[in-house]
């Protein structure tokens, strides 16, 4: 049985009314609690009842009791609201499972306290044919009506970024806009927060001033590494000429010393995606331009006939920080990732300011290849069929409508409202 099966069992509730934990506790489930895509337990702020004491936190879901210790969850503090540790099948010696802070949790094995209609179900079908978990909406029509869904999803969403950027550009600029769309995609998932936080508490207009006054390259991204803590947490990732020269650097320049307060989640980052690599990086993309400014750079350049993602590509060549420093690369997932999510949203913003024409703007939108894959993603795929998979992830417009629908909708488990909605927009293109 596949994991994220046990995630649709337990939230569909598809469980017997009389429930027993492996310790011989009753157990009675309140609320299933919210799935949870980030780091952490399957299931966050769930209420459940065991014997007669109500208990509110997180839900762990696994095949196998011991998969915890194989996971290391009893390593990890993220952990430690767990409440119920929710299995199929009990392998353990132990009736309770530890948390990393020395407390103990019931488990419910769900083996044999599946209801019935599930329990037949699996009986009745072999491995080839147990279907993925099913949707109302997706799992049910065809794949033209499912491109003219994501299709509308899609440019919904890149309409929603439109006018954010617009009520944004009301409290800042267009170059600040860019810089900060591109430090958060710098961050990914984990640490977009932290990333966005840092070009914020960094403005450009503050560092356009530092630059006047004397600030070199190598301060600017000593700045950003040292004030944020990054380069005290994570000093291994460079070899140690290059943190000495930093760490002088910062002690040198005369502009910034206040600590930025950041919690960097590194935990499992590989180097080639680690934050202080991509601000070591950027560095120097910032300094060049803050006398010219962001926007000069990325859309004073292009007219109707550009090819808008190969102007793109030209701004990120190889950089290196110091002289003898081997050249760094941005991924070429990341620029994508800058390249659908802010430069074609920024760029259709300033061409409306402008009274230009947007066409080539959403059509390089509506045209541009799948992005690499997100835990978003990947979790919608659950309610598609292989062929709807390949459709979804055919182009980026089809990733961003399963977004879409996943923020608006089954983030919040509001399926009625989302039928009711898409059924009305899935007429065939």
């Amino acid at each position: 049985m596949d994991e994220k099966f046990l995630y649709h069992i337990w939230d569909e509730g598809h469980l017997q009314h009389d429930l027993s934990c492996i310790s011989g506790k009753r157990l009675r489930i309140i609320y299933q609690g919210q799935y949870n895509t980030a780091r952490g337990p399957d299931f966050k702020n769930a209420i459940i009842e065991i014997g007669d004491e109500q208990k509110r936190g997180d839900i762990e879901i696994h095949l196998k009791t011991t998969d915890w210790q194989a996971h290391n969850h009893q390593e990890d503090i993220y952990y430690n609201n767990v409440v119920l540790h929710a299995v199929l099948q009990h392998n353990s010696t132990y009736p309770l499972t530890i948390l990393e802070d020395g407390s103990a949790v019931e488990i419910l094995s769900m083996e044999h306290q599946l209801s019935e209609e599930i329990q037949k179900l699996w009986q009745d079908l072999d491995e080839s044919q147990k279907p993925a978990i099913y949707c109302d909406l997706l799992s049910a029509i065809d794949n033209d009506h499912l491109q003219v869904i994501l299709h509308q999803a899609g440019m919904r969403r890149f309409a929603a970024k439109l006018k954010r950027f617009n009520t944004a550009l009301s409290l800042s600029s267009f170059d600040q806009i860019l810089y900060e769309g591109i430090f958060e995609a710098l961050g990914y998932n984990k640490n977009k927060l932290n990333t966005l936080y840092l070009a914020q508490s960094l403005p450009l207009s503050l560092l356009k001033e530092y630059k006047a006054q004397g600030l070199s390259k190598t301060q600017l991204c000593a700045i950003y590494l040292c004030a944020s803590g990054l380069l005290k947490r994570q000093s291994k990732i460079i070899d140690e000429v290059t943190n000495q020269r930093l760490w002088r650097d910062y002690e040198e320049q005369r502009w910034h010393g206040k600590r930025i307060a950041i919690d960097w989640q590194l935990f499992r980052i590989r180097p080639q995606n680690h934050p202080l690599k991509r601000l070591i990086y950027i560095s120097d993309l910032i300094w060049e331009n803050l006398e010219g400014g962001l926007t000069k750079a990325f859309i004073h350049p292009l007219d109707r006939d550009t090819d808008l993602y190969k102007e793109f590509c030209k701004i990120w060549t190889p950089k290196t920080l110091y002289p003898d420093m081997p050249p760094l690369n941005l991924g070429k997932s990341v620029q994508n990732n800058i390249y659908l999510n802010i430069f074609l949203p920024v760029l259709a913003l300033w061409r409306q300011m402008m009274a230009l024409d947007n066409e080539p703007v959403t059509k390089a939108y509506r045209e541009f290849a799948p992005l690499q894959e997100n835990y978003i993603t990947r979790f919608m795929q659950r309610y598609l069929s292989a062929s709807q998979i390949k459709l979804a992830t055919s182009k980026a417009i089809y990733q961003q409508g399963l977004m879409d629908i996943y923020h608006r909708f089954c983030n919040w488990h509001l399926c009625s409202e989302c039928l009711a909605k898409h059924r009305s927009e899935s007429r065939p293109l």
